[in-house]
């Protein structure tokens, strides 16, 4: 919406004038929460119906009467209850509303109001499919996030490529996706099946070791069962946030089973009252105490690779430094690293690797906007030094044969290094690296598998290349 057709509420209009923000320029609404959860009970309602009348006509017609139809009632049953499920989650889901001012952005997520001025947006996503925009948000250099809902809406298109080019003219990274969030748990070493083969067989006895008992102290059987199903799945779901992000899922699975036998188990209590209107309630309450646990969830701290990165270290003789501030080598690497002021000279690195790998040095640590949360990104940063100073040079200049891609923005620089690095994966790898000033630089996973594959061969791409060539080919005026 246009300044001109909207009516900006006042504690948006002064935390914009508080913050030097200038004129109006135009406003977009989210999703509304209540919108999306009576779209979603429609749906439930029609494949709910659905299923009544399948049943319906398989009970009346007996040569009907056959699995395939009766499974297909069970699955637009189950269908009905997932989309009435989801239907109350987003009810208890944030409304934001952006306004675009003429110096920055105030945004409001249900009763809260914030703001930032552009020269504190430090990155954008804009994600297409064809010709439509289908999601797009905002991060700033302190790590508040916005996400522009409402795709579906006549104005989103406008108003974020409105932004986009603002954000653009002022030389801020765009991306066509949102950066992966904060780092999990690594894993406990076994397969999906193995997992699942454990859940099955090992939660299934835990959870009847605390069932029975309780139903042969005199507690109701359903009850007992929710008990059980609740108790495991909250524990195996905690133990999953530190240890492997597949025993969460697991242990999503056993609350989920035990909130479906609540539901029958309150039904049963509550004869006088209808069943499907009970069953109703307690799914709106469990969704809004999902909600509230998955919101404190992204509220955890991340994982660090403290240990890990020590234990790496003393294997291969490698520094660890808790943190380290390292410099910036130009403009493009300001951008590239998340929550980098512009004209930065240096910028702190934490859990950092620093040693050499067949004698070239390598500096290896992760960049954050914030104490990082679960639902924060986290940038692994790799630093080569190089001997002489190149100019800017991105892993885009090269096509996947390694030779200088149609498009370069400098293909005399990009065919001095053509051809000439005989690690050929290194231009058609992805995380993605560039040069700049004294270094070559790579972002990236913070596995340490990928530590070390990317440390290797960044540091033989440095000692291969013929620098004396390159010194003498680089004219002075075109060196960093």
């Amino acid at each position: 919406m246009d300044a001109s057709t909207v009516s900006v509420p006042p504690r948006v209009a002064a935390l914009a004038e508080r913050q030097q923000l200038g004129a109006h320029v135009a406003m977009h609404k989210g999703d509304h929460p209540v919108v999306e959860c009576a779209t979603g009970l429609v749906i439930s309602a029609i494949l709910f119906g659905a299923a009544a009348l399948v049943s319906w006509i398989v009970s009346s017609i007996e040569f009907l009467q056959v699995k395939a139809l009766a499974l297909i009632v069970v699955l637009l049953a189950i269908a009905g209850l997932a989309a009435a499920g989801y239907a109350f989650y987003r009810l208890f889901g944030a409304y934001v509303v952006v306004h675009h001012y003429e110096h920055g952005l105030v945004w409001s997520r249900n009763r809260s109001v914030d703001a930032a001025p552009f020269s504190w947006i430090d990155e954008m996503h804009v994600t297409r499919k064809d010709d439509k925009i289908t999601a797009a948000g905002l991060v700033t250099l302190d790590g508040r996030a916005v996400d522009i809902t409402g795709a579906d809406k006549t104005d989103y298109k406008a108003f974020v490529e409105r932004l986009e080019a603002e954000l653009v003219a002022r030389r801020c990274q765009i991306r066509p996706a949102r950066r992966e969030v904060g780092r999990g748990p690594a894993g406990v070493g076994l397969s999906d099946r193995a997992i699942a083969v454990l859940a099955v067989i090992v939660g299934g006895l835990l959870v009847a070791a605390i069932a029975v008992p309780l139903s042969r102290a005199g507690l109701p059987g359903a009850m007992a069962a929710v008990i059980g199903f609740l108790a495991i799945g909250v524990t195996v779901g905690l133990l999953g946030t530190r240890f492997d992000g597949r025993i969460a899922v697991v242990g999503a699975i056993f609350a989920a089973i035990g909130g479906l036998v609540t539901m029958i188990a309150v039904a049963a209590l509550i004869p006088q009252v209808n069943k499907y209107v009970t069953a109703t309630v307690v799914l709106a309450l469990e969704m809004g105490v999902l909600s509230v646990v998955l919101n404190a969830y992204r509220r955890l701290p991340a994982l660090r690779p403290t240990r890990a990165r020590q234990r790496l270290a003393s294997q291969r003789g490698w520094e660890f430094v808790p943190s380290l501030t390292v410099p910036v080598p130009g403009p493009q690497t300001g951008r590239a690293v998340i929550g980098v002021q512009e004209h930065s000279q240096s910028v702190d690195l934490y859990d950092v690797l620093r040693g050499t790998v067949d004698g070239v040095p390598v500096l290896v640590g992760d960049r954050y906007r914030r104490k990082p949360r679960r639902s924060d990104p986290v940038q692994t940063i790799w630093m080569v030094p190089l001997p002489t100073p190149v100019p800017y040079l991105s892993h885009t200049a090269f096509d996947q044969a390694g030779q200088v891609a149609p498009g370069a923005p400098d293909p005399a620089l990009a065919g001095l290094f053509a051809g000439r690095v005989p690690v050929p994966e290194l231009f058609m790898a992805v995380p993605p690296w560039w040069i700049e000033g004294q270094y070559l630089l790579c972002e990236g996973s913070g596995d340490l598998d990928v530590v070390v594959a990317w440390s290797t061969r960044l540091t033989r791409a440095v000692a291969a290349m013929p620098w004396d060539a390159v010194r003498a080919a680089i004219p002075n005026g075109h060196r960093a």
